[in-house]
């Protein structure tokens, strides 16, 4: 399925469906989470190890605090994104929550002009179906490339897609499909040799 763009069904409610009183709860739970990790990290008995950990799931809660906020304002503020730093925040994610190995590859700095917390979704939703494929020691190798185009790689050494494990909501492919298209990209599926999937993000240029 070489160069195939990402078409989903969809099969559940929109995105979006939740209330304003639901939201502000949310957002309330994750202040308090964030509050609390940061006096975590405070301690001066941490271990190295522990740090590094509680030190990703301060950065995750921040920004799940920052998409609810985000929700609740509806609106999208574009900057210029340094991908690489997204990169390699996903890969210590999934590398803490998952069997495999997960590495960032990228010569040289890539910027973005681009809604930060919607290129996360789509980052974050591809790294983790791309490491559940992989398995406990498979691997999974992230890329970014200036272009133009600017262009994200994840590739993946598992069975190939739609051959491994499903994801607990089968919702992901359709935050990747919505906010990458809202963000300008297409998303294109390729097999790899012998095994394996590498899914690519192509963001248009202001050209296209």
């Amino acid at each position: 399925m070489s160069s195939e763009l990402l078409r989903h069904t969809d099969t559940g409610p929109a995105p979006g469906l939740f209330s304003g009183d639901v939201l502000h709860d949310l957002g309330h739970g994750l202040f308090a989470l964030s509050c609390l990790t940061e006096s975590v990290l405070n301690s001066e008995r941490l271990s190295a190890g522990a740090h590094r950990r509680i030190a990703v799931i301060s950065d995750e809660t921040a920004r799940l605090l920052a998409l609810v906020r985000q929700a609740s304002a509806a609106e999208c503020a574009p900057k210029p994104v340094d991908v690489v730093a997204l990169l390699e925040c996903a890969a210590q994610i999934a590398t803490q929550t998952g069997g495999a190995a997960v590495k960032v590859r990228a010569d040289e700095p890539v910027l973005l002009v681009t809604d930060e917390l919607s290129l996360w979704r789509v980052i974050t939703n591809l790294v983790g179906n791309a490491a559940r494929a992989a398995g406990p020691g498979g691997e999974v190798e992230l890329s970014a490339e200036p272009g133009p185009p600017v262009t994200v790689a994840i590739a993946d050494n598992g069975p190939g897609f739609g051959r491994g494990p499903q994801g607990w909501a089968a919702r992901g492919l359709r935050i990747v499909s919505e906010q990458a298209g809202a963000g300008g990209a297409q998303v294109r599926f390729e097999d790899r040799t012998p095994h394996g999937t590498c899914v690519r993000l192509v963001f248009a240029t202001p050209a296209d």
